[in-house]
Protein backbone atom coordinates (compact mmCIF):
# COMPACT_ATOMS: atom_id res chain seq x y z
CA UNK A 1 0.00 0.00 0.00
CA UNK A 2 3.18 2.45 1.02
CA UNK A 3 4.60 1.54 -2.47
CA UNK A 4 1.32 2.40 -4.09
CA UNK A 5 -0.01 5.97 -3.10
CA UNK A 6 3.32 7.26 -1.83
CA UNK A 7 2.25 7.08 2.14
CA UNK A 8 1.13 4.42 4.76
CA UNK A 9 -2.51 5.37 6.72
CA UNK A 10 -1.32 3.91 9.50
CA UNK A 11 1.99 6.46 9.84
CA UNK A 12 -1.10 9.02 9.13
CA UNK A 13 -2.84 7.83 12.37
CA UNK A 14 0.25 7.86 14.45
CA UNK A 15 1.14 11.20 13.82
CA UNK A 16 -2.16 12.10 14.38
CA UNK A 17 -2.47 10.90 17.86
CA UNK A 18 0.72 11.81 18.74
CA UNK A 19 -0.03 15.50 17.88
CA UNK A 20 -3.46 15.13 19.49
CA UNK A 21 -1.70 13.73 22.52
CA UNK A 22 0.79 16.45 22.94
CA UNK A 23 -1.85 18.94 22.82
CA UNK A 24 -4.26 17.61 25.17
CA UNK A 25 -0.58 17.18 27.62
CA UNK A 26 0.76 20.80 26.64
CA UNK A 27 -3.09 22.91 26.90
CA UNK A 28 -3.55 22.54 30.51
CA UNK A 29 0.18 24.94 30.74
CA UNK A 30 -0.73 27.21 28.36
CA UNK A 31 -4.43 27.60 29.75
CA UNK A 32 -2.53 28.55 33.07
CA UNK A 33 0.04 31.01 31.33
CA UNK A 34 -2.90 32.87 30.05
CA UNK A 35 -4.46 32.91 33.11
CA UNK A 36 -1.38 34.26 34.64
CA UNK A 37 -1.64 37.33 32.12
CA UNK A 38 -4.99 38.08 31.97
CA UNK A 39 -6.04 40.73 33.71
CA UNK A 40 -8.77 40.06 36.16
CA UNK A 41 -12.00 41.67 34.96
CA UNK A 42 -11.35 39.40 31.89
CA UNK A 43 -10.46 36.46 33.31
CA UNK A 44 -13.17 33.69 34.29
CA UNK A 45 -12.57 30.36 35.55
CA UNK A 46 -13.96 26.97 33.69
CA UNK A 47 -14.25 28.57 30.18
CA UNK A 48 -11.81 27.17 27.43
CA UNK A 49 -9.37 29.45 26.22
CA UNK A 50 -6.82 29.11 23.21
CA UNK A 51 -5.97 32.86 22.22
CA UNK A 52 -3.83 35.12 24.45
CA UNK A 53 -5.34 38.53 25.68
CA UNK A 54 -5.85 41.40 23.71
CA UNK A 55 -3.57 43.76 26.50
CA UNK A 56 -1.56 40.83 28.10
CA UNK A 57 -0.22 41.88 31.89
CA UNK A 58 2.84 40.79 33.89
CA UNK A 59 2.17 42.89 36.64
CA UNK A 60 1.22 39.56 38.33
CA UNK A 61 4.36 37.99 38.18
CA UNK A 62 5.66 41.32 39.79
CA UNK A 63 3.36 40.95 42.42
CA UNK A 64 4.49 37.63 43.37
CA UNK A 65 8.26 37.73 42.79
CA UNK A 66 8.47 40.48 44.92
CA UNK A 67 6.44 39.73 47.95
CA UNK A 68 9.58 38.90 50.22
CA UNK A 69 8.10 35.39 51.27
CA UNK A 70 8.19 34.49 47.86
CA UNK A 71 10.97 35.20 47.19
CA UNK A 72 12.68 33.68 50.34
CA UNK A 73 10.66 30.46 49.30
CA UNK A 74 12.34 30.54 45.96
CA UNK A 75 16.24 30.93 47.10
CA UNK A 76 15.62 28.14 49.92
CA UNK A 77 13.86 25.71 46.89
CA UNK A 78 16.69 26.49 44.59
CA UNK A 79 19.40 26.11 47.06
CA UNK A 80 17.69 22.63 48.31
CA UNK A 81 17.79 21.85 44.75
CA UNK A 82 21.21 22.44 44.14
CA UNK A 83 22.77 21.45 47.21
CA UNK A 84 20.70 18.08 47.12
CA UNK A 85 20.94 17.22 43.91
CA UNK A 86 24.95 18.03 43.47
CA UNK A 87 25.20 16.43 47.44
CA UNK A 88 23.41 12.85 46.14
CA UNK A 89 25.34 12.46 42.83
CA UNK A 90 28.78 13.10 44.54
CA UNK A 91 27.72 10.70 47.96
CA UNK A 92 25.70 8.28 45.85
CA UNK A 93 28.34 7.93 42.73
CA UNK A 94 31.46 7.37 45.12
CA UNK A 95 29.14 4.51 46.81
CA UNK A 96 28.31 3.37 43.90
CA UNK A 97 31.50 3.41 42.10
CA UNK A 98 33.34 1.58 45.19
CA UNK A 99 30.55 -0.88 45.12
CA UNK A 100 30.96 -2.13 41.70
CA UNK A 101 34.73 -3.21 41.93
CA UNK A 102 33.43 -6.83 42.76
CA UNK A 103 37.02 -7.74 42.84
CA UNK A 104 37.90 -5.83 46.23
CA UNK A 105 36.58 -7.89 49.81
CA UNK A 106 33.49 -7.26 51.24
CA UNK A 107 32.11 -5.29 48.27
CA UNK A 108 29.86 -7.86 47.24
CA UNK A 109 28.61 -8.29 51.22
CA UNK A 110 28.06 -4.30 51.12
CA UNK A 111 25.86 -4.93 48.06
CA UNK A 112 23.85 -6.83 49.22
CA UNK A 113 23.36 -5.08 52.62
CA UNK A 114 22.28 -2.08 50.68
CA UNK A 115 19.99 -3.63 48.03
CA UNK A 116 18.39 -5.57 51.12
CA UNK A 117 17.65 -2.66 53.38
CA UNK A 118 16.56 -1.01 50.21
CA UNK A 119 13.35 -2.88 51.12
CA UNK A 120 12.76 -1.53 54.38
CA UNK A 121 12.22 1.43 56.52
CA UNK A 122 12.75 2.29 60.45
CA UNK A 123 9.33 4.34 60.38
CA UNK A 124 8.12 7.65 61.03
CA UNK A 125 9.01 7.84 64.89
CA UNK A 126 12.32 6.28 64.91
CA UNK A 127 13.49 8.37 61.60
CA UNK A 128 11.87 11.64 63.66
CA UNK A 129 13.87 10.41 66.45
CA UNK A 130 17.19 9.84 64.86
CA UNK A 131 16.80 13.40 63.05
CA UNK A 132 16.54 15.16 66.83
CA UNK A 133 19.20 13.25 68.12
CA UNK A 134 21.58 14.39 65.21
CA UNK A 135 20.00 17.80 66.26
CA UNK A 136 18.83 18.41 62.23
CA UNK A 137 14.64 18.89 63.12
CA UNK A 138 14.34 22.72 62.38
CA UNK A 139 17.16 23.16 59.78
CA UNK A 140 17.79 23.30 56.32
CA UNK A 141 20.13 20.30 56.40
CA UNK A 142 16.92 18.05 57.61
CA UNK A 143 15.79 18.76 53.98
CA UNK A 144 18.74 17.82 51.70
CA UNK A 145 21.52 15.21 53.94
CA UNK A 146 19.42 12.35 54.38
CA UNK A 147 19.00 12.44 50.22
CA UNK A 148 22.62 12.41 49.63
CA UNK A 149 22.13 8.49 49.03
CA UNK A 150 19.39 7.61 46.76
CA UNK A 151 19.23 3.82 46.60
CA UNK A 152 17.13 3.36 43.06
CA UNK A 153 20.16 6.22 41.36
CA UNK A 154 23.00 3.59 43.44
CA UNK A 155 21.58 0.76 41.45
CA UNK A 156 21.86 2.90 38.14
CA UNK A 157 25.41 3.83 39.17
CA UNK A 158 26.22 0.47 39.65
CA UNK A 159 25.55 -0.82 36.80
CA UNK A 160 26.80 2.04 34.85
CA UNK A 161 30.25 2.00 36.73
CA UNK A 162 30.46 -1.73 36.01
CA UNK A 163 29.52 -2.40 32.27
CA UNK A 164 29.82 1.01 30.57
CA UNK A 165 33.47 2.64 32.13
CA UNK A 166 37.06 0.44 30.74
CA UNK A 167 39.17 -1.01 33.40
CA UNK A 168 42.35 -0.06 31.09
CA UNK A 169 41.08 4.21 31.84
CA UNK A 170 41.67 3.33 35.46
CA UNK A 171 44.47 1.12 35.39
CA UNK A 172 46.18 3.79 33.07
CA UNK A 173 45.72 6.71 35.41
CA UNK A 174 47.10 4.28 38.27
CA UNK A 175 50.53 3.33 36.47
CA UNK A 176 50.30 7.16 36.31
CA UNK A 177 50.54 7.81 40.15
CA UNK A 178 47.03 9.29 40.11
CA UNK A 179 44.84 7.46 43.56
CA UNK A 180 41.35 6.32 43.79
CA UNK A 181 39.85 9.76 44.37
CA UNK A 182 41.70 11.55 41.19
CA UNK A 183 40.53 8.52 39.47
CA UNK A 184 36.83 9.07 40.35
CA UNK A 185 36.82 13.11 39.79
CA UNK A 186 39.20 13.41 37.21
CA UNK A 187 38.69 10.22 34.61
CA UNK A 188 35.15 8.45 35.84
CA UNK A 189 32.82 11.70 36.05
CA UNK A 190 33.68 12.98 33.07
CA UNK A 191 33.35 9.02 31.15
CA UNK A 192 29.71 9.21 33.22
CA UNK A 193 28.42 12.49 32.12
CA UNK A 194 25.51 11.25 30.21
CA UNK A 195 24.60 8.74 33.02
CA UNK A 196 24.71 11.50 35.73
CA UNK A 197 23.17 14.35 33.36
CA UNK A 198 19.93 12.50 33.59
CA UNK A 199 20.27 11.45 37.48
CA UNK A 200 20.65 14.88 38.22
CA UNK A 201 17.26 15.61 36.12
CA UNK A 202 15.57 13.02 38.16
CA UNK A 203 17.27 14.33 41.78
CA UNK A 204 16.55 18.24 40.78
CA UNK A 205 12.99 17.85 40.46
CA UNK A 206 12.65 15.36 43.35
CA UNK A 207 14.08 18.08 45.40
CA UNK A 208 12.25 21.20 43.92
CA UNK A 209 8.89 18.97 44.53
CA UNK A 210 9.74 18.01 47.47
CA UNK A 211 7.37 19.38 50.47
CA UNK A 212 7.11 16.15 52.79
CA UNK A 213 10.45 16.59 54.85
CA UNK A 214 9.54 20.17 55.28
CA UNK A 215 5.88 19.48 57.12
CA UNK A 216 7.51 16.85 58.99
CA UNK A 217 11.06 18.04 60.33
CA UNK A 218 10.88 21.91 59.56
CA UNK A 219 7.70 23.91 60.15
CA UNK A 220 9.39 27.17 60.15
CA UNK A 221 8.73 30.22 57.62
CA UNK A 222 11.91 31.58 56.86
CA UNK A 223 12.78 28.12 55.56
CA UNK A 224 9.69 27.18 53.39
CA UNK A 225 10.59 26.07 50.22
CA UNK A 226 8.45 27.25 47.23
CA UNK A 227 6.68 24.18 46.51
CA UNK A 228 5.01 24.68 50.22
CA UNK A 229 4.16 28.03 49.40
CA UNK A 230 2.26 26.68 45.76
CA UNK A 231 0.29 24.51 48.12
CA UNK A 232 -0.84 27.02 50.54
CA UNK A 233 -2.29 29.36 47.44
CA UNK A 234 -4.16 26.76 45.71
CA UNK A 235 -5.24 25.70 48.95
CA UNK A 236 -6.90 28.47 50.04
CA UNK A 237 -5.92 31.61 47.69
CA UNK A 238 -7.74 34.49 49.37
CA UNK A 239 -7.26 33.98 53.20
CA UNK A 240 -3.48 33.38 51.73
CA UNK A 241 -3.29 36.63 49.40
CA UNK A 242 -4.59 38.89 52.49
CA UNK A 243 -2.09 37.15 55.19
CA UNK A 244 1.00 38.32 52.72
CA UNK A 245 -0.41 41.74 51.67
CA UNK A 246 0.83 40.38 47.82
CA UNK A 247 -0.50 44.34 46.21
CA UNK A 248 -0.45 45.57 42.87
CA UNK A 249 -0.64 49.48 41.85
CA UNK A 250 -0.67 49.28 38.24
CA UNK A 251 -3.42 51.58 36.40
CA UNK A 252 -6.39 49.97 36.17
CA UNK A 253 -5.70 46.38 38.15
CA UNK A 254 -7.42 45.97 41.50
CA UNK A 255 -4.69 46.56 44.63
CA UNK A 256 -5.45 43.14 45.50
CA UNK A 257 -4.15 40.47 43.31
CA UNK A 258 -7.09 37.79 42.19
CA UNK A 259 -6.86 34.70 43.57
CA UNK A 260 -7.08 32.95 40.27
CA UNK A 261 -4.42 35.14 38.97
CA UNK A 262 -2.29 34.86 42.02
CA UNK A 263 -2.53 30.88 41.52
CA UNK A 264 -2.04 30.36 37.65
CA UNK A 265 0.80 32.57 38.13
CA UNK A 266 2.63 30.76 41.31
CA UNK A 267 1.99 27.35 39.09
CA UNK A 268 3.87 28.91 35.94
CA UNK A 269 7.12 29.87 38.40
CA UNK A 270 7.09 26.79 39.98
CA UNK A 271 7.26 25.12 36.52
CA UNK A 272 10.09 27.13 35.08
CA UNK A 273 13.41 26.05 37.25
CA UNK A 274 12.58 22.68 35.88
CA UNK A 275 11.41 23.60 32.06
CA UNK A 276 14.59 25.76 31.83
CA UNK A 277 16.98 22.89 33.01
CA UNK A 278 16.00 20.17 30.90
CA UNK A 279 16.89 21.35 27.47
CA UNK A 280 20.21 21.23 28.64
CA UNK A 281 19.97 17.52 29.96
CA UNK A 282 17.34 16.09 27.66
CA UNK A 283 20.65 15.10 25.01
CA UNK A 284 22.15 12.98 27.88
CA UNK A 285 18.57 11.79 29.46
CA UNK A 286 17.70 8.64 27.20
CA UNK A 287 21.36 7.44 26.31
CA UNK A 288 21.90 7.71 30.43
CA UNK A 289 19.21 6.02 31.70
CA UNK A 290 18.89 3.40 29.58
CA UNK A 291 23.15 2.30 29.48
CA UNK A 292 22.68 2.18 33.37
CA UNK A 293 19.50 0.59 33.84
CA UNK A 294 19.40 -2.31 31.36
CA UNK A 295 22.96 -3.66 31.50
CA UNK A 296 23.20 -5.97 34.72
Amino acid sequence: MKNKIGFNFFDIYVYLFCTLFALICFYPLWYVFIGSITLSQSYALHSLRFLPPRNPTLSYYAAVIFTPLFLNSFSISFFKTAVGACGSLIVTGMLAYGVSKKHITGMKTINFMIIFFMFFGGGLIPTYLLYINLRLIGTFWVMVLPSFVSIGHFIIMRNYFSYNVESELEDAALMDGANNIVIFFKIIIPVSRPMLAAIFLFEAVGHWNDWVSYLYFVRRTSLMPFIVVLQEVIRNPISYVNMQGSTIDVGEIPRVVPPASLVNTTIIIAMLPIMMLYPFLQKHFAKGIMIGAVKG
